[in-house]
């Protein structure tokens, strides 16, 4: 029993409890608020804890981006995996739920993706999370390809296009730039999956563009006005 007003832990539980701590302290107070000592006091633990499994802060950042990739990928992937037979809404309902991530956790998205890690120098398994996000639209294209419906252009060309679409989205939306459009969670995604929709009239083949739902540009327009 703990004597001292800390929690006790199990071993294996404190690397999972510490990466724990430092997301609710980064969502709550932003990456400012967050230190190794600050952390040990949250999870409850010595402030001598985290050296066990962290050299510094920068270690421990890693850590927690790497948790924060993995539930974004299986976020959506989940997502994607809803609508295993059919391309587009794999697409639509991946993507949507990549840009609620986004405006959910904007403190954990900045840590991802906004410079804070040099991904160049990242440990592998960071790289290796972070890739796996990029994957995942790989994988919705190569599906669409396989289909007949997405037209047969490289596909890490058509991912990186698509997938900067959907981040700029996320980014704007969190950053406050689409409030008038975009103020409760319910536009967010109306907005979305307009964005989503129009971006996959890209990687669609012009036979497909038809039957594709974005192609009525007044029934979008009337989606995202009965929203706001």
């Amino acid at each position: 029993m703990s004597t001292n007003g800390q929690r006790p832990y199990h071993h294996g539980d404190l690397r999972r409890s510490l990466i724990q701590a430092g997301s609710k302290i980064i969502e709550e107070r932003g990456l400012a608020g967050l230190s190794l000592r600050e952390v040990a006091r949250v999870a409850g633990v010595s402030h001598t804890a985290p050296y066990r499994h962290f050299q510094d802060k920068a270690d421990l950042l890693a850590a927690i981006a790497q948790v924060g990739f993995e539930q974004l990928t299986e976020e959506a992937g989940k997502a994607a995996r809803l609508n295993n037979n059919n391309p587009r809404k794999q697409f639509v309902a991946a993507s949507v739920q990549y840009i609620l991530f986004g405006v959910r956790n904007p403190r954990m998205a900045h840590l991802l993706f906004g410079g804070i890690i040099n991904m160049r120098t990242a440990p592998r398994v960071l790289k290796q999370a972070s890739w796996a996000a990029f994957q995942l639209v790989e994988t919705i294209i190569n599906n669409g390809k396989r289909a007949g419906i997405f037209i047969d252009r490289d596909t890490m060309a058509l991912a990186v296009t698509t997938w900067s679409g959907i981040h700029g989205l996320a980014q704007l939306i969190s950053g406050g730039y689409l409030s008038r459009l975009a103020a409760t969670e319910r536009q967010v995604e109306t907005l979305g999956k307009m964005v989503c929709e129009l971006l996959l009239t890209g990687i669609l083949k012009p036979d497909e563009k038809n039957d594709h739902p974005s192609a009525n540009m007044a029934s979008i327009r009337s989606r995202l006005s009965t929203s706001i």
